[in-house]
């Protein structure tokens, strides 16, 4: 099953992928501030509609193969006013492509660890090195959510 284009932009986009299930968020180049807190918000969004849609668990993948540099203030933006209330949306469970530039590695790694210094929310992350495998990882923890 291919996945399900729900964005587009230049600089990246947000996809489903139902088989997994998952929303998508794949970086295709820079972006800065407002198009990267535009597509973040466009992704939560995304993800709210779906689960709202399907019963059952959904995963994240941040595929940060194209990520460049993000600023300080939209790590703290992510951080302090995205996270929180995408864990209300219900994500737990990030899968982070790795990304290419040693740019964008590092604004990973940085994201990793303000989630991890949290105390107002908890995700599960695991950097993985490619798409499929980011796919299998999620489809491997999500848990079962029994037929009713």
């Amino acid at each position: 099953m291919s996945d399900i284009t729900l964005v587009s932009e230049p600089y990246g986009a947000v996809y489903l992928a139902p088989e997994v299930p998952c929303i998508i968020i794949q970086w295709t180049g820079f972006a800065n501030s407002q198009q990267l807190r535009y597509l973040m918000n466009q992704a939560q969004a995304s993800y709210i509609a779906e689960v709202r849609r399907r019963p059952g668990p959904l995963g994240w993948i941040a595929d940060s193969r194209g990520l460049g540099a993000i600023r300080a203030s939209d790590q703290e933006w992510l951080h302090t006013e995205w996270n929180p209330r995408t864990y209300q949306a219900g994500v737990r469970y990030i899968a982070i492509v790795e990304a290419e530039s040693v740019f964008g590695r590092i604004s990973a790694q940085q994201y990793v660890t303000n989630v991890t210094r949290s105390e107002s929310y908890t995700f599960h992350t695991r950097t993985l090195p490619t798409l499929e495998a980011a796919k299998q990882w999620l489809q491997q923890v999500l848990p079962i959510t029994p037929e009713p």
